[in-house]
C-alpha cells in the first residue's frame, strides 16, 4: 500500500517561528513536521542546510525544549499514587529515565552528566611536585664566552 506524499511546503519565516515555538514546548520535531501545512522532516532539514542562519534559532529552541520536558516530568510525578504496585513504579521510572535522557541530549550543559576530575594530593591536600635534574658527568659545562658570542 502506497502512502500519499505531502504537498511541498514553501519556507516562510512565520512558519519556521511557529515550528520553533512548538519545539520549545517539548513537541518532537517528527510530530511537528507531520502536521498539515508543515514541511516533511526531510524538507525541514533542507531548510536548515540551505539557510544556515536558521541553525542558532533551531539549536536554541531544542535547548529550551529541555525545560518543557523538565516540567512534564514534575507534573507526571505528581500523578504517581502514594501507594503503587511494582509495575506502576517501574512504568514511572522508565518514563522518567526516558525524559531525563532526552533532556540531557537537548541541553547537555544543564541536564547532562557532569564528570569532573580533581587533582589533589594526599588526603585532599595540595599536590606537591618533585623536579629532578640529572647531570651527566661526561658532558662539559657550558662555556659562557661561547654562549655570549653566539647570542651577540
Amino acid at each position: 500500500m502506497k502512502t500519499q506524499r505531502k504537498k511541498p511546503v514553501t519556507f516562510s519565516q512565520s512558519l519556521f517561528d511557529e515550528m520553533m515555538e512548538d519545539l520549545m514546548l517539548g513537541h518532537p520535531l517528527h510530530d511537528i513536521c507531520s502536521g498539515t501545512h508543515r514541511p516533511t522532516l526531510r524538507s525541514f532539514y533542507r531548510w536548515l542546510y540551505k539557510k544556515p542562519a536558521l541553525l542558532p534559532r533551531y539549536r536554541h529552541a531544542r535547548d529550551l525544549s529541555a525545560d518543557s520536558l523538565e516540567a512534564k516530568i514534575l507534573s507526571h510525578l505528581a500523578t504517581l499514587p502514594d501507594k503503587a504496585d511494582t509495575a506502576t513504579v517501574n512504568l514511572f521510572k522508565l518514563q522518567f529515565d526516558t525524559l531525563r535522557w532526552l533532556m540531557a541530549r537537548r541541553a547537555p550543559k544543564r541536564y547532562g552528566e557532569r564528570q569532573t576530575v580533581e587533582h589533589t594530593g594526599q588526603e585532599g591536600g595540595p599536590l606537591h611536585t618533585i623536579q629532578r635534574v640529572i647531570i651527566d658527568p661526561n658532558t662539559p659545562p657550558p662555556d659562557n664566552k661561547t654562549d655570549t658570542l653566539m647570542k651577540g
